[in-house]
Order: structure tokens, then sequence, then C-alpha cells
């Protein structure tokens, strides 16, 4: 019984890692401050996504099989465009070695993914709650001059109203979250030399 109690003590909910960080919060809450924390986290994130793919997969590799399985699938359409059967038999023959090429690249993609998995999982339920607070799902981040829900099942954006009686679309955390990550994405991937 006094082991029982001891464990109970020791393992209790306010003694644990995730708890004790959890309450550390700075509590950003205000919009502009809201706005630069989620975009320079959405940069973190990309740039060590990218880091992460350069290093577990051989992107010249991925390249190189993805421009011959474009060229292989364009040759394809092609031939059946124009109706040439002989080409398109041709063609056939090689698609399972294609097929195979495409599995490789699917797997040289899916394993940089799973690696940097946790530590994003790790950011969304320590690093934000310990910055934004506990309530941060209802923490705007952002004002967009149009609805963007054009996403279904998805709202990024909620009608409010500001001071000042104006209605105004508001951006989740999440929704800024997503948006910043697109914009960065593709200059992040560049600089990297991932595409």
């Amino acid at each position: 019984m006094l082991i029982n109690y001891m464990i109970y003590c020791y393992w209790k909910p306010q003694n644990s890692f995730v708890w004790r960080i959890s309450n550390i919060s700075i509590m950003v809450t205000e919009m502009p401050l809201v706005t630069l924390v989620i975009s320079v986290l959405s940069i973190i994130v990309v740039f060590g996504s990218g880091i992460t793919r350069r290093l577990l997969s051989n992107v010249e590799e991925t390249k190189r099989i993805q421009k011959e399985i474009s060229a292989y699938n364009k040759e394809l359409r092609g031939s059946i465009m124009k109706k040439d059967k002989v080409l398109e038999a041709k063609l056939k023959k090689r698609q399972p070695h294609i097929k195979q090429m495409q599995a490789k690249v699917a797997k040289d993609s899916i394993r940089p993914t799973f690696a940097f998995l946790v530590p994003l999982l790790i950011m969304w339920t320590l690093i934000l709650p310990a910055i934004l607070g506990s309530d941060w799902l209802s923490i705007r981040a952002a004002i967009s001059p149009i609805p963007l829900n054009f996403i279904p099942f998805i709202t990024v954006t909620q009608e409010s109203t500001n001071e000042q009686g104006i209605v105004v679309n508001t951006m989740s955390v999440f929704g800024w979250y997503i948006l910043s990550s697109f914009a960065f994405q593709a200059s992040i991937s560049k600089m990297l030399k991932l595409t």
C-alpha cells in the first residue's frame, strides 16, 4: 500500500515533464506577435524538414528517377494519343521497371517524413502550448482580407468583429501555420537544392 502511494505521488501528472513544460508559458496572445512567432516556427519546421530530407534520402538520384518517370509517362501518353500500338506495346514492357522506380522514390520520400514527424508533434503538443498558452487553438493569428474557407471541412478563417465594429476574417494559429508553411516551402526547397 505504501509503495503504491509513493508511486502515485512520484508519477502523478504534476510531476511529469510534459505537464511542467506545458505550464511554463510565455503567453504570446497578441496578433502581430502571434503571427510572427508562428511564421518563425513554420520556417524552422520547413527548414528542418528539408535538411532531414537532404540527409536521409539521395536527392540527386530521386530527381533523376522522377525525370525518367516523367519522360516515360509523357512518351506513353503521346503513343496513346497517336494510337501508335507498336510504341505503346514497347513502352508497356517497361512498365514493371517504372513501377519499381516509383516505389523506390516513394520509399525514399517516406523515410524523412517519419523521421521528422516526432519533432513536429513535439512542437504542436509542447512548444506551442508553452508559448501561446493551453488555449492556443482559440487564439487568432492573422487577419485575412478574404475568407479562405475553400478547403472542405476545414475552417481556416472565421468572421469576427474588431474593436471598431468592422467584420473581419480572422485566421487561426493552425490556418496561419499551414499558409506560412506553404509560402516558405518553395523558397527553402530551392535554397537546399531539393527541387
